[in-house]
């Protein structure tokens, strides 16, 4: 960033919250009132108001513009508040966290959405779901199917590992008293594979409805 240019993280932010036929006049008139201050102010007092103007313009839009992602991130925070509030009348939450039944599930999901789509297809699924607009009907598609697959696949994976989890505690545990912490466990990695299944349904049929009204003409 050159002396003369606003905060480019900060006209990205306008970029991406703007309505498109506001983009460029908007975003110029900030750059030109930008250039007239840095006449009178210092760089940081330059920087300073055009952050200050772009939270309040993306304010502005934000729920006109980024709705989806809104209600997206709404829900995922409602899902996450309620399953928490649910942990802690179960006893305590602190039980219910164990990182490798996390890693053991989501990263090998991920990699087989890889295989079966692409790196392309799965950035794009993602992109579709927070802005809210997909562009045809195969769009809508591949972006469904990718979050179907990683859904399905971090499931079965979660199964398979759990049954793995429990041949094992057949196999070598020997005392009663410990088979329960080794069965909850075992069964945290099953939950967080069901969880991640929900959160990827939820997205599937997000990108299903976005695809309302689109026709085959459109691809």
């Amino acid at each position: 960033m050159n002396n003369n240019s606003p905060p480019r993280l900060a006209e990205a932010l306008l970029a991406k919250i703007l309505p498109a036929h506001l983009k460029d006049p908007l975003l110029g008139d900030l750059e030109e009132q930008f250039r007239e201050i840095q006449l009178k102010h210092n760089k940081q007092s330059c920087q300073l108001w055009y952050w200050r103007q772009a939270l309040i313009t993306s304010f502005h839009f934000v729920n006109q513009t980024q709705k989806a992602l809104i209600m997206f991130a709404f829900s995922i925070v409602f899902f996450a508040g309620l399953t928490f509030f649910a942990m802690e009348l179960s006893g305590g939450s602190s039980m219910f966290f164990d990182v490798p039944s996390f890693i053991i599930t989501l990263p090998p999901a991920l990699v087989f959405t890889l295989a079966v789509t692409s790196p392309a297809k799965v950035k794009q699924a993602f992109s579709s779901l927070l802005s809210g607009h997909v562009e045809s009907l195969r769009h809508v598609q591949s972006s469904a199917m990718v979050f179907d697959v990683l859904g399905s696949s971090c499931l079965w994976l979660g199964a398979i590992m759990t049954l793995l989890g429990w041949v094992a505690m057949g196999s070598n545990i020997t005392e009663v008293k410990v088979i329960g912490p080794a069965f909850a466990v075992s069964v945290l990695t099953l939950m967080y594979a069901m969880s991640v299944k929900l959160v990827c349904y939820v997205a599937s049929q997000r990108i299903t409805y976005l695809g309302q009204g689109l026709t085959t003409n459109s691809d």
